[in-house]
């Protein structure tokens, strides 16, 4: 079942039980591990999670103090923002690695 389709399980106030296709509303607390989002890589060197939505198009959140994410300010990585080349590989590379966890019996080949 894709991310979005899943329910928020993870206890938040504005989404528990509830589909989460947004991830930047006002009042949302999920957890970084929400059944919402399964794929996520969190990065001490950006200080932030990036993670890919509905689309597959990688987005970021921001750490903040006390293990709490701003999710009001979370947001897709834009072709200005200072890391936007990196993200377009960190992207690349979570499409396949999502697409190899639905299917890691398939042949594959190596580089």
């Amino acid at each position: 079942m894709p991310p979005w389709q899943r329910l928020c399980d993870c206890r938040c106030p504005q989404h528990h039980g509830y589909h989460r296709t947004t991830y930047n509303d006002e009042g949302c607390a999920c957890a970084i591990t929400c059944a919402t989002q399964p794929t996520t890589l969190i990065t001490e060197h950006w200080n932030c999670a990036l993670f890919l939505d509905n689309g597959a198009d990688l987005w970021f959140v921001n750490r903040l103090p006390g293990g709490q994410w701003d999710w009001p300010n979370a947001d897709h990585i834009h072709e200005h923002h200072d890391f936007y080349d990196a993200s377009l590989i960190i992207e690349r590379q979570l499409r396949q690695t999502v697409t190899i966890l639905q299917n890691p019996h398939e042949p594959r080949r190596t580089a």
